[in-house]
């Protein structure tokens, strides 16, 4: 297939990333102009463990190891990215030619009060580009499950300027977001709901973003500083410095008196300083400070490689004067047998950062004061196949084993097993605590795309995990396997464009309270979330060059699964609109 077609892949994705956790009216963000080639990529998806059987956490566990918590060493992902979510973006697949405005606003409607908004205007001052980005979402959420307000809304706004110099691109970028939801999932109404309750919560977040491109690696490849500051309702902060920089790889043209052998050196330099302040119960407070640094020797020749390196990181906790150095090791071997087989093996390890910022995000639904540790993945062995088929099949398989501590899962807060005397938004036994324990995982995943002339794209992806953790018996709100099938389809000319996602998401377990009336007391147990099927479609279609309608259904299935304990999700939903590019 020649690959100057535009071919948008998916990747489906419905557990955790961005906002996560609720239902699944999804806010839709233009992506335009950009071509994209087909790419399988299945990266090293790591879930990251809790603890359930400790409960609640404290600081004081000596089931886990309180090391210190900071930065990703290497991309070693903490969850799934199969989450479904009430309002995660996702990019809309318009893939624009040159011949359209890159400008545009966008309006929608839909069923349960569904509001969407979306605004991208950028402006040539000279050679450089400025800009501002602006999407909104509200919706009313599953009000017909519940008696009480179950609304959530998330507003994004940002600013930009792009530099583009000599040498390379500079950018700098202020972002605002909110995320506003309800602690909706009680799970003893009977004794904790009362009349015109208020469980709101609401996160914001500035951040400041730069980064600068270079177009000749000689001595620096990139860098970027991200800084920022985020709040929730209950007076919780965070302020976070996080600095990155890729230094250039020397060139792979010297051979060292060794013929057809090419090679090459990198490395990335990382800086992360976190400061978090929780504002309920205990006031807890944590600062890190984590310094990394990654050298990799790489060794090709015609197609295959030898990556040879380490991961090394300083971390320290200093509220509590505790320091360490991490060492995981790194190391990658790719055989080129042919373009449709290419045999790979490895092992990777790497320390990731927990931080206020992440788990709200992944779990809306967290109590205002948490436990924070690093997951430190001790090592991740791991090998697969991969390659492409006539250009219009990619594939990959891999399997995995990975080592790690601190592991964290979600489970229910028993914030008050006794009736509180004030209730808040936030103490009905409506919120989750991330616990950790340390173990094992076995993954085993593997991703098929199909390409035909540029008009059809099919995707299909699947995982599984076994977790053998030290302490907790079950994973909690994390399910064994995923599956997720995805298609795009675009005729007309391309003025009409068709998408189906169809996903799959297997049992989860999870800890819940129930009232229990012949001891009037409060009781905690064990319950298996049933798992689900959830089918989106949507289309578009260009009435002239740059006006355009659509129309998004969503959970068409229409089950009110749970994503999280207590929390059901919306049920079938349809949402339409405009899009005026100029």
């Amino acid at each position: 297939m020649n690959t100057q077609y535009k071919i948008l892949i998916l990747i489906l994705i419905a557990t955790i990333s961005t906002t996560s956790g609720y239902s699944q009216i999804k806010e839709e963000i233009l992506t335009i102009g950009k071509k994209k080639n087909p790419n399988v990529n299945v990266k090293n998806i790591e879930k990251k463990k809790t603890d359930p059987d400790k409960y609640p956490p404290s600081n004081e566990n000596n089931s886990v190891k309180k090391d210190s918590l900071n930065y990703t060493i290497i991309d070693v992902p903490a969850v799934s990215e199969f989450q479904t979510s009430q309002l995660p973006p996702q990019s809309l697949n318009t893939d624009f030619t040159n011949s359209y405005y890159d400008n545009h606003a966008k309006l929608g409607y839909g069923t349960r009060n569904t509001v969407l908004g979306d605004l991208y205007f950028n402006y040539p001052i000279n050679n450089n580009l400025t800009g501002i980005k602006l999407s909104a979402l509200s919706t009313d959420g599953p009000k017909n499950k519940y008696d009480w307000k179950t609304s959530s809304s998330t507003i994004d706004a940002e600013a930009f300027y792009i530099f583009k110099l000599k040498t390379g691109k500079l950018h700098f970028a202020g972002n605002y977001t909110y995320n506003g939801t309800n602690y909706y999932g009680l799970n003893t109404p009977e004794i904790h709901a009362t009349p015109h309750m208020n469980l709101r919560q609401n996160t914001n977040q500035l951040t400041f973003k730069s980064d600068y491109d270079m177009y000749s690696n000689n001595y620096l490849d990139k860098a970027s500083l991200k800084a920022g500051y985020m709040w929730d309702k209950f007076d919780s902060n965070e302020t976070f410095v996080d600095l990155k920089a890729k230094l250039a790889k020397s060139s792979e043209n010297a051979n060292l008196m060794l013929p057809g052998l090419n090679f090459g050196v990198e490395a990335d330099v990382l800086f992360n300083y976190t400061y978090t302040h929780f504002g309920l119960n205990t006031k807890d407070k944590y600062s890190f400070l984590t310094a990394g640094f990654s050298p990799v020797l790489r060794i090709s020749s015609q197609g295959s490689y030898l990556k040879v390196g380490a991961n090394i990181a300083y971390n320290g906790e200093l509220e509590g004067n505790n320091t360490k150095i991490f060492f995981h090791p790194k190391a990658e071997f790719l055989f080129n047998a042919a373009r449709e087989i290419n045999v790979y093996a490895g092992i990777d390890g790497g320390l990731k950062l927990n931080n206020m910022s992440d788990l709200f995000s992944e779990n809306p639904y967290l109590y205002s004061n948490q436990l924070l540790r690093p997951t430190n993945i001790l090592y991740k062995v791991y090998g697969g196949v991969k390659g492409d088929i006539d250009e219009s099949i990619k594939y990959e398989a891999e399997g995995s084993f990975s080592k790690a501590e601190n592991l964290y899962f979600f489970m229910r807060n028993p914030y008050d097993l006794t009736l509180p005397s004030v209730l808040k938004a936030y103490n009905r036994l409506n919120t989750f605590n991330a616990v950790y324990d340390d173990g094992n995982i076995i993954t085993v995943k593997g991703a098929l795309q199909y390409f035909w002339t540029g008009d059809l794209t099919i995707g299909l992806e699947g995982e599984y995990h076994n977790y053998n953790l030290d302490e907790l018996k079950h994973a909690y709100n994390l399910p064994n396997f995923k599956v997720g099938l995805d298609s795009n389809y675009k005729t007309l000319e391309d003025k009409l464009k068709l998408e189906a996602k169809l996903f799959f998401t297997g049992e989860r377990k999870s800890n819940y309270f129930y009232y229990d009336p012949a001891s009037s007391s409060v009781r905690e147990g064990i319950t298996t979330l049933d798992s689900y099927v959830d089918l989106n479609l949507s289309a578009s279609y260009k009435l002239y060059k740059n006006f355009s309608l659509f129309v998004n259904g969503t959970n068409l299935f229409s089950k009110n699964y749970e994503r999280f304990q207590g929390y059901k999700v919306l049920g079938a939903q349809v949402l339409g609109g405009i899009l005026v590019q100029f």
